[in-house]
């Protein structure tokens, strides 16, 4: 009996225990959303979330370094007191080509993880917003657009190493 239970203890907590995520944000373009990597973060550690992006057939965004034009994803972050966003840790391109123009960048489905740091003063059982105001520039062979949105997802903190 108490295997039974610890068995749908388990299940239950691969169910439910991940962290609340908003809604994908959507244009004609892109699909976008940010999705934590662990299913919650200890106090005083580094916790990976990404800006997923769902790129429309025919489009694509751009890499740090975008190549003969183009520019690259934007990040601003609104987070608590204490905790920060570092870097995007920008994945390995493709390469583009456009007439006489090389560009680097991404198609189809790519995920931009961004580490965030936790303060020591985090409190388990918190639950942190996240929010991110993005701004993806989206290009076709003939357009370019500029999307921003608003992406968010909540962070819970525990008193152990996440995951």
């Amino acid at each position: 009996m108490t295997l039974l239970r610890i068995g749908l203890l388990a299940l239950l907590l691969a169910l439910f225990g991940h962290s609340a995520q908003a809604a994908p944000q959507k244009t004609e373009r892109i699909e976008a959303e940010l999705v934590p990597m662990s299913a919650w973060a200890a106090p005083g550690s580094t916790a990976i979330v990404a800006i997923r992006q769902k790129i429309a057939p025919g489009w694509h965004t751009y890499w740090r370094n975008p190549g003969d034009s183009g520019g690259p994803t934007s990040l601003i972050w609104r987070l608590q007191n204490g905790y920060s966003a570092g870097d995007i840790l920008w994945p390995t391109p493709g390469r583009q080509r456009l007439m006489n123009l090389v560009n680097y960048g991404y198609e189809g489905e790519v995920f931009l993880p961004v580490p965030i740091q936790v303060p020591t003063s985090a409190k388990p059982g918190q639950i942190i917003p996240l929010t991110v105001e993005a701004l993806f520039l989206v290009c076709s062979d003939q357009l370019c657009v500029p999307e921003p949105l608003t992406l968010s997802a909540d962070l819970p903190i525990r008193s152990d190493a996440a995951p």
